[in-house]
């Protein structure tokens, strides 16, 4: 990384060196995201990350209010966060030189089994959360499977409809399964805390060891929904299913149809954002229900 000469205004400066109690030395940018990131390094030889309002994907209040739940609230390894607000987050860096792999998936197994033991009595959450830059709306509600239909399928689908890039008959197609979606779908036991965008880059190692989950997306759901992100870019072994499954064994019927229905949310969620490319995989989903 080039170390830039004045990344960052006086008032970012400020907010890091209050926040931190240390002396802003040296700044780099950092690739990547929804934000403006930047690799930070303090007085005491720590290191930081500072990321930056850059546009209405990334709200970074939220974004510091999801990393410091888990951190406060969970076992599940995460970065502290020294500040957050509608301007800038300001989080741990996690010296990291690889993320989630075969070798680290049991590890991430018993992580996430351990989280999904948190539960609450309703589904949703205290605020409104984001996946992606787009917001996830978690009004509470008794049932799952509404939640899901009407909070995350029906919701998401709208937003790429507005987006538009997904077709209009398409939309029909999803609306037509929602009407019967819960033939297929199941109440859980109970709702879990979940991380909710786990993909082989939200987990960062270090020597084969986890480290740190990053950029959550957390609600109360279905344990299942916690791994249909990873489920649709083939980012989890069967070790990895292995392990949770000894832990928490997953309901029947998960890997016979419900993955693929819950992969719908995520699907959408790409076709708001970068348009067409995972619609034949959607009308693939909805044919195989009849819709």
């Amino acid at each position: 990384m080039q170390v830039e000469n004045n990344p960052l205004s006086a008032r970012i400066t400020q907010i890091v060196e209050s926040s931190t109690g240390k002396l802003v030395v040296s700044a780099a940018t950092l690739a990547g995201g929804f934000a403006d990131a930047k690799h930070v390094v303090l007085s005491d030889g720590s290191q930081v990350v500072v990321k930056l309002f850059k546009d209405s994907n990334s709200n970074l209040a939220i974004e510091g209010a999801m990393m410091d739940y888990l951190k406060r609230n969970t076992q599940l390894p995460m970065p502290e966060v020294f500040y957050s607000g509608s301007d800038a987050l300001v989080h741990e860096y996690i010296v990291a030189d690889g993320t989630l792999s075969r070798d680290s998936e049991p590890e991430a197994a018993e992580h996430l089994a351990k989280l999904h033991e948190i539960t609450s009595d309703s589904y949703g959450f205290e605020f409104d959360t984001m996946r992606a830059g787009v917001s996830q709306p978690n009004a509470k509600m008794q049932k799952w499977v509404p939640f899901f239909v009407q909070n995350r399928l029906l919701y998401m689908a709208k937003q790429a409809l507005d987006s538009g890039n997904l077709p209009v008959e398409v939309m029909t197609r999803i609306e037509k399964f929602a009407e019967k979606a819960d033939a297929y779908l199941d109440e859980p036991e109970k709702p879990s805390l979940l991380h909710g965008d786990i993909t082989a880059s939200t987990v960062l190692c270090y020597q084969g060891k986890i480290k740190a989950f990053v950029d959550p997306a957390i609600f109360f759901g279905d344990p299942e929904f916690e791994f249909v992100f990873a489920g649709e870019q083939s980012s989890l072994s069967k070790a990895f299913y292995d392990r949770y499954n000894a832990i928490r064994p997953f309901r029947a019927g998960f890997f016979e149809y419900r993955q693929s229905i819950y992969n719908l949310y995520p699907m959408l969620l790409n076709v708001k954002l970068f348009g067409a490319e995972c619609l034949p995989r959607i009308t693939a989903v909805l044919s195989r229900f009849g819709c």
